[in-house]
């Protein structure tokens, strides 16, 4: 095999869609890569204009692009979005090169196409990593806060007050670890549904209970986390805005299975505060994403004069063992 054909060789093979065409922007060849990351073969494409893989919003790129490269311009890493053959909008990462005869005219330019759509996925699950761990650092302070005013309340004496912060807190802890998935922990079969909901509950309501009636079935492992987190998050907007904050403020919970569905009723009994980012911010949509990507669910809320009521609707196959 001589240069020219191992160079051939790499192109045709390379993960990447590598593209050449004329300064009228027609394709004069295409790599299998290109053949994969956009749907057309390379007898649907060659000859065609390269234009048919931009959208309408888009078309003044390739104007641009033409522009530059017979200034002899290389552009790099430009990050645009591209339409495949089935209509479907792919992210991708281009270097556009300028291709030259024997006497060094611009004649053309070669396009290498890298699909981002892995990359963007991670940066958006990065992002929300880090804004979750944002909220939830911020929880535990404010959770803090509430748990010693609540319980200072209940208590005559400073000893009291730390021995019932200590037992609040441990319980809190181990709410918490339920709601945080370890990944070097042994993996479990299923968990009570009630023992899940009075676990994450015990730390935070206590003897604010108005009404507890589950329907106890066991979760499946799947669902544990999501469930824990989602009630981890009831019970810090009721510390920080809700019953949980008011000496006659109560908690009640239903769950019950029917007809293949499973709906758990969270209600809260005390004056509302103003709406505030709590209802409404990151905490509540990670809620609204957990219920509807990880249960497959929905979640509504309702609020009124005398309190508010979240009821989250599951199909009862995605969450029971």
């Amino acid at each position: 095999m001589n240069s020219t054909e191992h160079l051939a060789a790499i192109v045709e093979n390379s993960d990447d869609a590598i593209v050449a065409k004329n300064l009228d922007s027609i394709i004069l060849s295409w790599n299998q890569g290109a053949e994969r990351l956009f749907g057309y073969s390379a007898e649907e494409a060659i000859g065609q204009s390269i234009t048919m893989l931009i959208p309408e919003n888009r078309q003044h790129e390739e104007v641009d692009f033409i522009a530059r490269l017979t200034r002899g311009e290389r552009i790099q890493q430009f990050e645009t979005i591209r339409r495949r053959k089935d209509g479907t909008l792919v992210p991708i990462s281009l270097t556009v090169s300028p291709v030259r005869d024997t006497s060094g005219r611009i004649i053309g330019a070669s396009k290498i196409a890298r699909d981002m759509t892995a990359h963007h996925a991670a940066a958006e699950q990065q992002r929300m990593l880090v804004s979750e761990m944002r909220h939830r650092v911020g929880n535990c302070f404010a959770v803090a806060a509430g748990l010693l005013a609540m319980t200072a309340r209940e208590v005559d004496t400073a000893n009291e007050l730390a021995k019932l912060m200590r037992e609040r807190l441990l319980a809190l802890s181990t709410a918490h670890k339920m709601a945080v998935a370890d990944p070097q922990a042994q993996s479990i079969e299923s968990a009570s549904l009630r023992d899940l909901v009075l676990a994450i509950l015990e730390p935070f309501a206590k003897d604010k209970f108005e009404e507890l009636r589950i329907e106890d079935i066991a979760v499946c492992p799947s669902a544990i986390t999501p469930l824990a987190l989602i009630f981890y998050e009831l019970c810090t907007n009721a510390m920080k805005y809700g019953a949980l904050r008011q000496s006659d403020g109560a908690v009640a919970v239903e769950a019950r299975a029917e007809g293949g569905r499973f709906t758990i009723t969270w209600k809260e009994r005390c004056e509302l505060e103003p709406a505030s980012e709590g209802l409404a911010g990151f905490g509540t949509k990670m809620c609204d994403d957990v219920v509807r990507t990880s249960l497959g669910g929905t979640i509504s809320r309702k609020f009124g004069a005398t309190g508010m009521a979240v009821t989250i609707d599951l199909e009862l196959a995605q969450i029971e063992a």
